[in-house]
Formats: C-alpha cells, structure tokens, sequence
C-alpha cells in the first residue's frame, strides 16, 4: 500500500519551476528571473525568463538520456572564505584586531558557503539540456525526475513488446 502511495505522488508531479541557469564559461550560475519546466504528453516544454528575455525549450521525452541532481557548496565563497583566513594570520603580525576581524569574516563565509548549498536539476537530451536551480525541497524535484524518467521509458519501449504483453493478458 505505501508503494501505490509513493507512485502516485511521483505520478502528480508534473511542473516543477526554480531559477535558470547562465554559463560562464564551464560554470553553471542561478540567473534572475524564472524557469518552469512542465510535462505536456510526450513533450518536456521549459519556459524561462530572465529580465527582458523569454525562451522556450520543447524536448520529446523520448530524446531524455539522463537526469542528475546536484547538491555542493559554493565554492567561490569557499574559496574567498580561505584565502581571507589566510590573510587573517598574516595580519595577526601587525593587528590583532584587523586579523581576528578577518579570521570571524573568514568563518562566518566558510560556514555560510558549506550550509547554503547550490542544488540543481538537470535533464539531458541528445542535443540540449535544461538546468533548473531549486528553489523548493529537493523532493520535489527528484519525483519529477522519476516521473520524467518513467515517462521516457514508457515511450521507449518498443510497441512489439508492448502488444505481446497485452496479448498475453489477454489470454491468460
């Protein structure tokens, strides 16, 4: 009973909506505005917008090679938050003050950089790609990957397959 629970909270899940994505470079950044990705049939349609701009993705389901989600500090400010304690024991030798006033401001973005992590969902097709930075539990989004990914399953089996087993159903 609590496994037709579970399928059918994945089943319900079909629009899920969280900020966009902008490369720069090979790093992937939230950029303002939103995106909503929706299951329409065997379409996997994502709208975002961001400031002035509008862009829809439309990818068949069919087409989904993978889905990853993806949970990690965020390492520019981890990055920032060592070299400033770096910085800070090199103050120490001349000011007690200005270096404890670092090494604080060190840790306080070192912690804030390893509790407040990126989180994002990306679903890949043969030729694009939609990336979606959480802005909800991460649940959510991992039940619409399940949704998707049973989807496009569904879809690529082979329709052979799918006639024997109802013609076997019908049999027995």
């Amino acid at each position: 009973m609590n496994g037709n629970t579970n399928m059918r909270t994945t089943q319900q899940v079909t629009e899920i909506t969280g900020a966009p994505a902008q490369v720069w470079g090979n790093v992937l950044v939230p950029a303002r505005g939103t995106i909503i990705v929706k299951v329409t049939g065997d379409t996997l349609v994502g709208t975002a917008k961001t400031g002035l701009e509008k862009r829809e993705t439309w990818i068949r389901i069919q087409n989904i090679d993978s889905v990853e989600t993806l949970e990690a500090p965020i390492y520019a400010l981890l990055g920032f938050g060592g070299f400033l304690a770096f910085s800070a024991l090199g103050a120490f030798s001349n000011s007690s003050v200005l270096g404890l006033i670092l090494l604080v401001a060190a840790v306080a973005i070192i912690v804030y950089a390893i509790t407040n992590k990126r989180r994002y969902l990306a679903i890949y097709s043969h030729r694009n790609a939609i990336v979606i930075f959480m802005s909800k539990s991460p649940e959510l989004y991992q039940q619409f990957a399940m949704n998707v990914l049973a989807l496009s399953r569904k879809l690529n089996t082979p329709s052979n397959t799918q006639s024997r087993q109802a013609q076997t159903s019908i049999q027995a």
